[in-house]
């Protein structure tokens, strides 16, 4: 699949072991290590005392890594990398709920290091986050680090959506943490009985042929940008209503490795990876962006419009064949019925009709506009 590099590595720094030793992510540690200094002030403990207490976790820290990572050979380089990262990021939640703003270096921005926060070579296993922040607090915590952590990475959206309330038990990692907080809520009940099937989703039209087929897509307000609503029978009828969808590099980069997690997961719901098909199935042309973009679905700025086409439809062409019953499983079942009915058949046909008599309409006028003119000469 075709991203962007920014889409797939980190841009502004590295954290845990996969990307470490890159010499490029150098120039940022010096605000790591300023970040665990003010760490160990505010907790009046000092880096033996943190790093004793990681110790008694190396092996269930090296369990979380894959045997492909390059892992320091040595537990004590491996401790000193989980302390220097797992404190920044708890300090710099802290701080943040203190209304501390931490300003990344130019030319980047906080919205890019949240970005690399949220990268799945990125990420540091959430129970050392834990270890941290609870040997920090003095006292019962007034807020969790869940929320502390989604509070701060709920400003990458223009428009802070309900994530910060959400309840997530026992996240793997940051990322997941944060995939989970955007789930919709289901019934798990439900959704479990769903997942027992072997069907393949059928396929839906893109956007352009779904409105020839009487179906109109509409903005939905909505908790999740994963809540896609269709009901053939509602006000208006035949409605595809979807949530607003900002294109920029760090909605990409969430896309790609939130549907990346769920890849390496078998036992994880497939949300994203729905929902990147379902959306990869109606854009398929820039004019498809275009519509949505005008029914304000679409926004925000892409610098090719044309490559997030091709990122999208490339995710959902490489998990679309392995996706089986999912949330939107309603959705693509009832879209794709209606739009091979009959009364859309003839919603198609009227259409073209409408089409044809345009044109006729417009080539009419054309021969009486010449046949006036030449008859004036």
């Amino acid at each position: 699949i075709k991203v962007h590099d920014e889409i797939r590595w980190p841009q502004l720094t590295s954290f845990g072991p996969c990307r470490h030793r890159t010499h490029g992510f150098l120039p940022f540690e010096k605000r790591k290590w300023d970040l665990l200094d003010e760490f160990l002030t505010r907790t009046k403990r000092d880096w033996q005392f943190y790093c004793e207490r990681l110790m008694n976790s190396t092996d269930q820290i090296k369990r979380c890594y894959s045997e492909e990572v390059d892992k320091p050979a040595d537990d004590h380089e491996l401790v000193e990398m989980m302390l220097l990262d797992g404190s920044f990021m708890v300090e710099l939640f802290l701080q943040y709920e203190e209304g501390k703003d931490f300003t990344p270096p130019p030319p980047w921005s906080v919205q890019t290091l949240i970005a690399d926060l949220l990268k799945l070579e990125n990420q540091l296993p959430f129970f050392v986050l834990e270890n941290l922040f609870e040997l920090s607090t003095v006292g019962p915590p007034i807020r969790s680090l869940s929320y502390l952590a989604l509070r701060f990475l709920s400003q990458a959206f223009r428009k802070s959506p309900e994530m910060v309330k959400a309840q997530v038990r026992k996240p793997k990692h940051l990322l997941d943490l944060f995939r989970r907080s955007l789930l919709p809520a289901t019934n798990l009940d439900e959704e479990s009985h769903l997942s027992k099937h072997d069907r393949p989703m059928h396929p839906i039209q893109s956007v352009k042929h779904l409105r020839t087929a009487g179906i109109s897509v509409r903005q939905r307000t909505a908790k999740s940008l994963l809540e896609i609503d269709f009901k053939k029978f509602q006000i208006p009828p035949l409605a595809l209503k979807i949530p607003p969808l900002a294109i920029d590099d760090f909605t990409n980069a969430i896309l790609v490795n939130c549907v990346a997690v769920e890849q390496c997961f078998t036992d994880e719901s497939k949300h994203f990876t729905a929902y990147v098909c379902f959306m990869s199935c109606l854009m398929k042309q820039p004019e498809d962006v275009g519509y949505l973009r005008s029914a304000d679905i679409i926004n925000g700025f892409s610098r090719d419009e044309e490559s997030f086409i091709n990122m999208l439809n490339g995710i959902g062409t490489k998990v679309g064949s392995t996706l089986r019953e999912c949330y939107l499983c309603k959705q693509f079942r009832e879209i794709h019925c209606y739009y091979n009915s009959y009364w859309a058949s003839i919603s198609r046909s009227f259409f073209q009709y409408n089409h044809i008599m345009l044109y006729c309409s417009l080539l009419q006028i054309i021969v009486s506009i010449v046949g006036w003119r030449v008859s004036g000469n």
